[in-house]
């Protein structure tokens, strides 16, 4: 038994140093000399995608029987960290294209573990087979359920037709929008009252009728935008009743956006190991390797990435333990220690480099124009009082109450 278990262990560690080889030389070739110019432009990362395609990487959590790597934290062989640890490589020369990356990776675990059988068949063979991108679209500029009576703006609805639903509304932050073959869109059903407890989850072909990108708002950002984060307006879109993914309130239910804050987190990582590297090379370039507190903020620097990555196999380990509920606990404290960590990384890297690096001929104000945008994806003081409560009653929150959303809260979740 122990041989067996062995000789498993060692085909992991092969396969993830082979994924992460390919991830680094994608990161490297592809989107360090293009990341500039996707900002510049607002241009989706099609020769990303293009690139992870061709070694299998776009496909990572795509099930094993489908063609895909079969990884993420609920495999049969559950191996979230060779995921993120991809995510942290492509972060670590562009975060903006590394969370289009991640978004995708994302919708395509979360149609793996809610889909049926036909469904993965139906949407998943083709990101195997021909590159298909997802989006992940939730986000909604402010809303309270349909119906709800208090003259608010409404959710994203969907109205149940015969064979399926027709879905209206308006997604921003639609992650992948000038590149997606298919989005999950989360809308709530007529008539509702309870937007989290009945939301409802529908695989849109964006092809279809109905599906409108509006891409002036996003035109508009001034970070992170090669994610393609733009306004999609769906005007009656028909989606067949095979479109629509788990049981109501599934997304809640089964703690799907906490398996999804080590993804950030690696993200975040990523960003931080950029600045430090840069920062490193920036103060030797000019004969300051010698000094005393340009080393020692270089140093603290790498000690703040160091803690997070600990923790963040810490993590990996018990989503490999199928401890879920101390898994999503920890996804919690990751995610928050890890923006915390890299704030202090940003300041540190910084000051040791001095004001000259803010001018344009170094990526230092991409960077930050990149990390205020990011960092804001959830509210850290949200997740520190959740946190804070589990400590203090003695249980661990789940659902929607975990990251500070309610039943009439702005819905912001998937970006």
């Amino acid at each position: 038994m122990t041989s067996t278990l062995n000789h498993r262990s060692e085909e992991r560690a092969t396969a993830r140093q082979r994924c992460l080889a390919d991830a680094a030389a994608v990161a490297a070739e592809v989107s360090a000399p293009r990341a500039a110019t996707w900002d510049r432009d607002n241009a989706f990362p099609a020769e990303l995608f293009a690139a992870l395609h061709e070694v299998g990487l776009d496909a990572m959590t795509v099930p094993y029987h489908l063609g895909g790597l079969g990884l993420g934290p609920d495999a049969p062989e559950p191996d979230p960290l060779t995921v993120w640890l991809v995510t942290r490589a492509l972060a670590g020369a562009d975060s903006a294209s590394s969370h289009a990356v991640q978004v995708h990776t994302n919708a395509v675990h979360c149609l793996a573990m809610l889909g049926t059988d036909e469904q993965q068949e139906r949407y998943l063979r083709p990101v195997v087979e021909e590159g298909a991108v997802f989006g992940f679209w939730g986000s909604e500029q402010s809303g309270a359920p349909a119906g709800s009576g208090d003259g608010r703006p409404r959710f994203t609805v969907a109205r149940r037709v015969e064979g399926g639903w027709l879905l209206s509304g308006r997604k921003f932050y639609s992650t992948n929008a000038r590149g997606a073959r298919y989005g999950i869109v989360f809308a709530v059903p007529e008539g509702a009252r309870n937007a989290m407890a009945d939301l409802l989850l529908f695989v849109v072909d964006c092809r279809g009728e109905g599906v409108n990108v509006a891409r002036e708002w996003w035109d508009r950002a001034t970070g992170m935008r090669a994610t393609t984060s733009d306004e999609v307006v769906l005007d009656g879109v028909f989606v067949p009743d095979h479109g629509v993914i788990g049981e109501p309130g599934a997304y809640w239910s089964h703690n799907v956006q906490a398996r999804y804050l080590p993804q950030f987190s690696a993200n975040f990582q990523g960003v931080g190991r950029h600045f430090v590297d840069h920062a490193s090379r920036y103060v030797s370039d000019r004969g300051r390797s010698g000094e005393v507190e340009a080393r020692r903020r270089i140093g603290e620097a790498n000690v703040q990435l160091a803690s997070a990555d600990a923790l963040l196999c810490k993590v990996a380990e018990l989503y490999e333990a199928r401890d879920l509920p101390a898994a999503y606990h920890h996804s919690r404290m990751l995610r928050s220690f890890s923006q915390l960590a890299v704030e202090r990384v940003i300041r540190l890297t910084l000051d040791a480099c001095g004001a000259s690096v803010h001018f344009d001929v170094h990526p230092f104000s991409r960077m930050l124009r990149d990390w205020e945008s990011y960092s804001r994806h959830e509210r850290l003081d949200l997740l520190l009082e959740a946190l804070g409560g589990e400590d203090l009653s003695g249980t661990i929150a789940a659902g929607p109450a975990a990251f500070g959303f309610h039943e009439r809260s702005t819905f912001d979740t998937s970006g």
